[in-house]
């Protein structure tokens, strides 16, 4: 995993987020123009934001972006600190397969101890086995099935 660096986002990194953002929807959500022109700025004005429970990570490989990752901390009823979730985690098509996801989870778990997160947590798409393969190998399944109600 050598020439692969992760690193939280700066205001200077605004034009190479949005093209990983722009790539994530586009794979993830079949609305993508609608929901990046409706929500990347304010996105992006919470990961600039001090004191938001939401960190932005560039992942790159031999110094270009390649990658991000979001991070949200919640609060937890069973313990005095925070969980880390993350909310996305994405890799440029192109860089794929060469270690950016592995090396920022495990990136993402040292900030964690480091900021005194309980623990971290996400969750991914039933059918994206290629994923699914990465995490079985990182992390252990959590034990529960995950329930929604769309609002909006």
């Amino acid at each position: 995993m050598t020439g692969i660096s992760i690193r939280p986002l700066t205001l200077h990194d605004r034009g190479a987020w949005e093209v990983l953002w722009r790539e994530n929807l586009a794979h993830f959500v079949a609305v993508a123009g609608d929901v990046a022109s409706e929500t990347m700025p304010v996105l992006w004005d919470r990961l600039m934001a001090e004191g938001e429970p939401l960190q932005g990570w560039l992942i790159l490989r031999q110094g270009v972006p390649a990658g991000l990752a979001h991070v949200v901390l919640r609060l937890h009823s069973f313990s005095a600190r925070p969980v880390g979730i993350v909310e996305d985690l994405w890799v440029s098509a192109p860089a794929r397969r060469q270690g950016l996801a592995e090396a920022c989870i495990a990136h993402l778990q040292r900030a964690g101890r480091a900021q005194g997160w309980v623990r971290l947590e996400w969750e991914t798409d039933a059918d994206n086995l290629a994923a699914q393969a990465l995490y079985d190998r990182l992390a252990t399944a959590a034990p529960v099935k995950r329930y929604r109600i769309d609002l909006i």
